[in-house]
């Protein structure tokens, strides 16, 4: 995935298992690393539709490519 791509993706709320759905646009990214296990992780930073940047691992389970830009 890329900036530019549209991406969606769903998070569970604590109190009663209900989804919250998300869709957006990838605007930006970071690749976090950890020397001591040689793990890396990037992270997306997404705008979502109220106008909000939030922050996506691409390891989340539920995070799906929409479409290419």
């Amino acid at each position: 995935m890329k900036v530019g791509d549209l991406v969606k993706w769903f998070w569970f709320l604590d109190t009663d298992w209900a989804q919250t759905h998300f869709i957006g646009v990838i605007v930006g990214s970071k690749l976090y690393k950890n020397v001591t296990r040689y793990d890396k992780c990037i992270v997306f930073q997404v705008l979502v539709n109220n106008g909000q940047v939030v922050q996506v691992r691409e390891d989340e389970d539920s995070l799906e490519l929409i479409n290419v830009s």
